[in-house]
């Protein structure tokens, strides 16, 4: 049988070709990591924001409506109330147009299935990002969710668009979808916060009333 030369002869890569290419690699790792981390932290900041604002144009809204968000009052009155059941959200976010110009903000900078409306005329529930509590009040602000991401799971499941009651004993997280396992909220008093999964049913466990309506885009 006729051998093949040796320039024509295949050669294995040698220990070191091996150990080199590994270095390589974990270099080249170790210097995007940082570069993904730090990408991922500004979305996370500008989602933040993002809350920051409709938390701002609900508690305006609440100072024009004698303390009331649009949700506690009836559409007779200009608010939102008997939307609560139609599981749609959007109503209730136009009436921020007065307190919120960019309907842009709606929508999470990660949440790469939502796009923003062009206009509040325009708006609908996939140019939202957020869930909004049809049962919160200013009553207890500084414990109150108000919004927050629409990534929720409970008991494992993905909680899908529409009305979700939820309870105190209700076994709530985070979908690995936009924040890599965490998820934003804006309470009634204003501020905004990050969390962890683990976090979440304790925060769920502090509000003030023991089930809470939940409209999700």
């Amino acid at each position: 049988m006729k051998r093949l030369s040796s320039k024509a002869r295949v050669e294995a890569f040698t220990l070191i070709e091996v150990l080199v290419v590994i270095v390589i690699v974990f270099v080249l790792g170790a210097m995007l990591l940082p570069r993904l981390a730090g990408s991922h932290k500004s979305v996370l900041v500008a989602c933040l924001n993002n809350l920051k604002q409709i938390d701002l144009g609900f508690s305006l809204y609440a100072s024009d409506s004698r303390g009331e968000y649009p949700m506690q009052v009836s559409v007779t009155r200009g608010g939102t109330m008997e939307f609560i059941y139609s599981d749609h959200v959007f109503p209730h976010f136009q009436k921020l147009s007065r307190y919120l110009p960019q309907p842009q903000t709606l929508v999470c900078p990660l949440d790469k299935s939502r796009q923003a409306a062009t206009s509040y005329e325009a708006l609908n529930d996939l140019n939202i990002s957020y869930f909004l509590n049809a049962d919160a009040s200013t009553n207890n602000p500084a414990t109150t969710i108000l919004v927050g991401d629409r990534s929720l799971q409970a008991n494992g499941q993905t909680v899908k668009a529409g009305l979700f009651i939820l309870t105190t004993n209700s076994n709530l997280s985070w979908t690995p979808d936009l924040h890599l396992g965490r998820g934003c909220l804006a309470f009634a008093d204003g501020h905004v916060q990050s969390y962890l999964s683990k976090s979440l049913n304790a925060i769920v466990q502090q509000q003030p009333l023991a089930t809470n309506r939940l409209v999700v885009p």
